[in-house]
């Protein structure tokens, strides 16, 4: 498995896992049990939680996830526009 993305709260959590779900993209999501105990703000140090997917599937979770990793102009990456 391979790292992707690690994401910034708890709500672009949940809508990761369920764009892994929904495309049947084999996931993980590294630290998700540890940042469940303590609620509240992510410490990187502490409760962090990184996306892993299998590498066959890599490049499609980063197609799905451009709108996390671009921001709010995600349909575009870097170079993209005209």
């Amino acid at each position: 498995m391979v790292p992707i993305y690690t994401p910034k709260s708890e709500p672009e959590t949940a809508a990761i896992v369920a764009l892994m779900e929904a495309y049947g993209i084999v996931y993980f999501m590294r630290g998700g049990a540890f940042g469940t105990m303590y609620p509240g703000p992510v410490s990187n140090s502490l409760n962090a939680r990184t996306l892993m997917v299998e590498d066959d599937q890599a490049e499609l979770a980063r197609e799905l996830l451009r709108p996390f990793l671009y921001g709010a102009a995600g349909a575009f990456a870097p170079g993209d526009r005209n």
